[in-house]
C-alpha cells in the first residue's frame, strides 16, 4: 500500500509568533547551548519568565515551547489530527529515520505499526525473555577480576548482545559487534549535528556514512529470513505482508528495524545506566532489590514477573525514567490552525512539550529532583493521566515500551544478584550527567563491583 506525500510537508515552518510571549536568545542558535548543557534549568526559567506557553529558538527553529501535563496530553491524544510527528522531527531526524515510525502521520502511521505489532505480541515476548537470559549472564560473568569497571561502554555493548539475538537472531562477537555499535554511535551524533553539509570530516556526514552501513547491514538481512520460522524481530518483519499479499520491501523492514534497535539498544544503555548510578548512591535500596529478587526463590526472572511479581523494581524502573526520560521532549508541527494554551497557533507552527520538565515540576512532585522509587507506591504519578509520560501516548505512544520495561528489568536483576556496586570515587554524586542524545554521566560511571556469588 502506498501513501502519499502529505501537502502539509511542502510548507516551510511559519515564524509568526509575535503574540506569544517569550524570547529567542542568540541569534540563530537562540538558547541551544543552554538547552543541550542543562535542559531543565532553562525550561524552568522559561516556565517562570513567560509561563506555561512561550516562543523560543532552538537549533535554528523557531518554535513553541509548551511546558506541563496538558500539553503532553493535547499532543500525543490528538483527536482532531492537529498535530505531525513526521514534521516535528523531520529536522533533525528526518535524514537518519524517513522509514522509522515515529516520522509516519496518522493513516500511515496506523498502517506502518501494524507490520510491527507482532513482533510484540505476549508470545512473542516471552521467547526474548528465554534468549536474554544466558546472554546477559554470560556478559556479566566476564565483569570479574576489575579494580574499576567503566559501566556505559559495557552495558551499551552487552545490551547490543542481546539485541542481535533478540531482533535480528545472530549472534555477534568481537569486531561485528563493535563495528555495529559504532555505527549506531556515529548516526546518532550525527544528528546532534548543527553543521547539516554531507562532508567529509564533519559529524554529519559520519552520522549518515554510519547510518548507510546500518541500511546496508539489514537490508541484506531480510531476504534469508522470508518464509522462514525464526522466533526473532527481523524474521516477524519480513514474513509481514500487505493486504494485497505481498511482501513488504526490503528497504521498509529495514527501515524498522534500524529504528527499532536503536530505541531498544540506545534507550534501555541510558537507562539502566542511569539506575546504576542512582543505585551506586543508595545502598539500601540495593539491598531491597535484591531481597525482592530473592524472595521469588529462583534466579532468573520470568515474563509473567515483570507487571506484578517485582513492585521494587517496577517502581526503580519508572523512577529512572521519570528522572531521565529517553527522550526529554517530543516535537510536533502543526498542520491545521489550532489553540495552544489560549493562544492560537497557525498551520506549520513547531511546538515542543517536555516530558524531563514535567516529570519534575515541583507543583505534581516532591522533592522532585530525589531519586525515591516510592512516589510510585504513593501514586504521584496519578495525578494526571500525562503526568508521568516517558513513552508518549495516544497513536504515537511507544510500541517497544514492554520490551523495554522487559530488558531493563532482566538486565537489572542480574547485575543486582552478581555483584554489589558501588562509586569508584566519592565526588562522582552529584556527577555531570550528558542528556543527548540519551542521559549518562560524563564520566561513563566507573564503578566498583564486589561480587556476590
Amino acid at each position: 500500500m502506498e501513501f502519499a506525500v502529505p501537502e502539509y510537508t511542502r510548507h516551510r515552518d511559519t515564524t509568526h509568533l509575535a503574540h506569544i510571549p517569550g524570547k529567542y536568545g542568540t541569534p540563530l542558535l537562540g538558547d541551544t547551548f543552554k538547552f543541550v548543557v542543562d535542559p531543565f534549568k532553562t525550561l524552568d526559567d522559561r516556565y517562570r519568565r513567560f509561563g506555561e506557553v512561550s516562543k523560543a529558538s532552538l537549533t535554528f527553529q523557531k518554535m513553541v515551547v509548551a511546558l506541563g501535563p496538558d500539553y503532553i496530553q493535547q499532543l500525543m491524544l490528538d483527536g482532531d489530527q492537529c498535530f505531525s510527528s513526521r514534521m516535528g522531527y523531520d529536522a533533525p531526524l528526518g535524514d537518519f529515520f524517513a522509514g522509522g515510525l515515529q516520522m509516519k502521520d496518522f493513516a500511515e502511521h496506523k498502517f506502518q505499526r501494524r507490520i510491527m505489532q507482532t513482533a510484540f505480541k505476549i508470545d512473542a515476548m516471552r521467547t526474548y525473555v528465554d534468549q536474554m537470559h544466558p546472554i546477559i549472564s554470560e556478559r556479566l560473568s566476564s565483569w570479574r577480576g576489575h579494580d574499576t569497571f567503566e559501566f556505559y561502554p559495557n552495558i551499551k555493548t552487552l545490551l547490543l548482545d542481546v539485541g542481535a539475538k533478540v531482533f535480528l537472531g545472530l549472534e555477534m562477537e568481537g569486531d561485528a559487534t563493535r563495528d555495529l555499535n559504532q555505527s549506531f554511535l556515529d548516526m546518532n551524533e550525527g544528528t546532534m549535528a548543527l553543521i547539516r553539509k554531507d562532508w567529509p570530516g564533519l559529524l554529519y556526514h559520519k552520522g549518515l556514512q554510519g547510518r548507510r552501513e546500518l541500511e546496508s547491514f539489514f537490508i541484506n538481512l531480510v531476504p534469508g529470513r522470508r518464509g522462514s520460522s525464526g522466533n526473532d524481530m527481523a524474521t516477524f518483519f519480513a514474513n509481514e505482508k500487505t493486504e494485497e499479499g505481498d511482501y513488504f520491501s526490503e528497504k521498509v523492514v529495514g527501515e524498522h528495524l534500524i529504528f527499532l534497535l536503536l530505541a531498544a539498544h540506545d534507550t534501555t544503555t541510558s537507562a539502566l545506566t542511569m539506575a546504576s548510578y542512582y543505585l551506586a548512591n543508595d545502598q539500601a535500596w540495593q539491598d531491597r532489590l535484591r531481597e525482592e529478587l530473592r524472595g521469588l526463590g529462583r534466579t532468573e526472572l520470568e515474563y509473567d514477573d515483570l507487571g506484578k511479581n517485582v513492585p521494587d523494581l517496577d517502581h526503580c524502573f519508572k523512577e529512572t525514567l521519570r528522572m531521565n526520560p529517553p527522550v526529554p521532549m517530543f516535537m510536533r508541527r502543526t498542520v491545521k490552525e489550532v489553540e495552544l494554551g489560549g493562544y492560537q497557533l497557525e498551520p506549520h507552527t513547531m511546538v515542543q512539550v517536555s516530558p524531563l520538565y514535567t516529570h519534575r515540576m515541583e507543583a505534581w512532585w516532591s522533592n522532585p529532583h530525589q531519586f525515591d522509587p516510592d512516589r510510585f507506591v504513593r501514586e504521584e504519578h496519578k495525578q494526571h493521566p500525562f503526568l508521568w509520560a516517558p513513552f508518549g501516548g495516544g497513536a504515537h505512544k511507544c510500541i517497544g515500551l514492554h520490551f523495554a520495561d522487559m530488558l531493563f528489568k532482566c538486565a537489572l536483576s542480574h547485575l543486582l544478584m552478581n555483584y554489589r556496586f558501588s562509586f569508584a570515587s566519592a565526588s562522582q554524586y552529584p556527577g555531570k550527567i550528558q542528556h543527548f542524545p540519551f542521559a549518562k554521566p560524563m564520566d561513563n560511571l566507573p564503578l566498583v563491583l564486589e561480587p556476590l556469588r
